[in-house]
């Protein structure tokens, strides 16, 4: 997939993949995570648009994660997986660090009451394990109906230091997903935001 800020001058070379991407994969080539994939939309439209690209997609909720299992199944291409299990462990646990190009989040629940904010996806130790796992160069995508919660995502995210935000163009990720298509038919704007990790140095 195109990414904002991948022409930028002094952009970082290529990272070789990680021997833990290659397993799963059977390749060397770059690496995306979507955290969140619902029933599996945002996969399958990825994978139609790049097909060089390793897709992993990783939702929690039994009946969502059945659904993208037989989309990604349909397709019968071998860089699409999927994985039933809790995103942000995943991230901070097994993840290799610097392995990873992208990662796309899009409309986590927004939890808007304030004694269940702790089970936002987007917190600042996710924020961490984000920075730890990508290449230098790589891109977190965000997208939300919510802009309240989008402002606070993005405000987590500019906390790090390792990331700037970058301009978001019409290859956003999130304008694949079957909510983007929803909301903007029906009229309502969708808060999008691209952020780049910085070189480690």
């Amino acid at each position: 997939m195109t990414h904002p800020g991948d022409a930028l001058p002094g952009a970082e070379a290529a990272v070789p993949a990680h021997p833990f991407w290659v397993e799963l994969f059977g390749n060397d080539g770059p690496v995306e995570l979507e955290v969140g994939s619902g029933d599996g939309t945002f996969l399958r439209a990825a994978a139609m648009r790049d097909a060089e690209v390793n897709l992993l997609g990783i939702e929690n909720a039994y009946p969502r994660i059945r659904r993208a299992e037989e989309r990604v199944a349909a397709m019968g291409s071998p860089r699409v997986r999927t994985l039933m299990a809790d995103a942000t462990c995943v991230i901070r646990t097994i993840v290799p660090a610097a392995s990873v190009h992208a990662y796309h989040i899009y409309f986590p629940d927004p939890w808007p009451k304030h004694r269940h904010a702790k089970r936002r996806v987007v917190t600042p130790a996710l924020v961490r394990a984000l920075a730890r796992t990508l290449v230098p160069g790589g891109h977190v995508f965000l997208a939300t109906d919510v802009h309240g919660y989008g402002w606070l995502m993005r405000g987590c995210v500019l906390a790090h230091p390792a990331f700037v935000e970058v301009p978001v163009d019409d290859t956003h990720g999130g304008l694949l997903t079957g909510f983007a298509r929803k909301y903007r038919a029906r009229g309502r704007q969708v808060f999008l935001a691209t952020f780049r990790r910085l070189d480690a140095s």
